[in-house]
């Protein structure tokens, strides 16, 4: 970055000194490493899953079958307030070429989609089995559908992200369901089923068994895979699927997020009412955002254009949930590094 200190009004020295101390302040005079921009409260039944749609700055929170009922809260990212709360909702996930929400309405058994634009419904389709998570593929143009209801067999479906239309399913995952994770560079969808690490395969369909713990989250920029399994974290690589590092950690993270633009991996530690912000190639661990006394992080998400994070928190003295609105500046002061203000 340069400037011509004569265009910009500033005569000699003082000129100099007063740009100086600009870009001093536009490195962010930060003490810590993280910013809360903002506490959201939200209905219980909306904890659950959590989309971002940076292109039109809102924010989708929406509830599932672990907690009481099911809603969508969109919230607004400029104002962060609650635009509308859509019930019955469980799970959320953007269509980020047409801005369409999709979601499930659990026990009636339907997959919705709803309009970005002005959150109108634009499709129901009936599929039964209690759908509670999404999934969205970029590349193949895919929408995944995770349910419950199951009998044990827990069942997922592949949609057509623009005819609106299911592609394939239900495809039983031999258990009962738990979180799921696309990985949009290889298509494959990742489920726990009954605490089984499994995957479907995107072209047959098939369900196979991984060699690692539970995927929760990938870097589609590194093609990077993170899983945990008992208090490890696992760095995968998502071409081969050989586990490249063991992380060891001192708890079960509930919940993991990244942004690809700072190559930050996020870990909810919701026994220790904190966020663990780590490398998403080595696992080094660069800051812990404390969130307070009470307050337990569950399900995660990133802006990675704006270095946002979002995560629900149950606040166990109110006995209530907000969305935490969270700028991550733990790279800021860093020489040479992604999100780093060294220029």
């Amino acid at each position: 970055m340069s400037y011509n200190v004569a265009k910009l009004g500033f005569p000699g020295m003082l000129g100099r000194i007063a740009l100086f101390a600009g870009l001093v302040w536009a490195c962010g005079p930060v003490a810590t490493a993280q910013n809360v921009l903002a506490t959201i409260p939200i209905p219980t039944a909306s904890a659950g899953q959590i989309a971002v749609n940076p292109a039109l700055n809102k924010i989708y929170t929406g509830g599932g079958p672990n907690v009481s009922g099911t809603s969508l809260t969109v919230i607004d990212g400029s104002t962060f307030t609650v635009v509308t709360t859509i019930s019955p909702s469980a799970g959320v996930n953007v269509d980020m070429k047409n801005d369409n929400i999709w979601t499930g309405d659990l026990y009636a058994g339907d997959v919705v989609v709803y309009a970005g634009s002005n959150n109108g419904q634009i499709r129901s389709t009936s599929v039964g089995y209690c759908p509670a998570a999404v999934r969205f593929d970029c590349k193949l143009r895919r929408m995944w559908i995770a349910a419950q209801c199951g009998g044990g067999n827990d069942p997922v479906w592949a949609f057509n992200a623009d005819t609106l239309s299911v592609i394939a399913g239900p495809i039983g995952t031999g258990g009962v369901m738990g979180p799921t994770v696309l990985n949009p560079v290889t298509g494959k969808l990742y489920v726990n089923a009954s605490g089984v690490s499994k995957e479907v395969n995107p072209t047959t369909f098939a369900v196979t068994t991984t060699g690692f713990g539970g995927v929760q989250t990938v870097d589609s920029v590194s093609n990077r895979i993170f899983a945990w399994t008992g208090s490890n974290l696992q760095i995968i690589n998502g071409a081969t699927e050989a586990v490249l590092k063991t992380v060891p950690l001192s708890y079960s993270p509930s919940d993991m997020g990244v942004n690809n633009a700072l190559g930050h991996l996020y870990l909810t530690n919701a026994a220790a009412n904190s966020i663990e912000v780590r490398t998403d190639t080595t696992g080094k661990l660069l800051a812990t955002f404390s969130l307070g006394s009470g307050n337990q992080p569950s399900s995660i998400a990133a802006d990675s254009t704006r270095a946002r994070v979002f995560v629900d928190v149950y606040n166990s003295n109110a006995n209530s949930w907000s969305l935490y609105v969270i700028e991550d500046l733990s790279t800021a002061r860093t020489c040479l590094s992604r999100g780093g203000c060294d220029y």
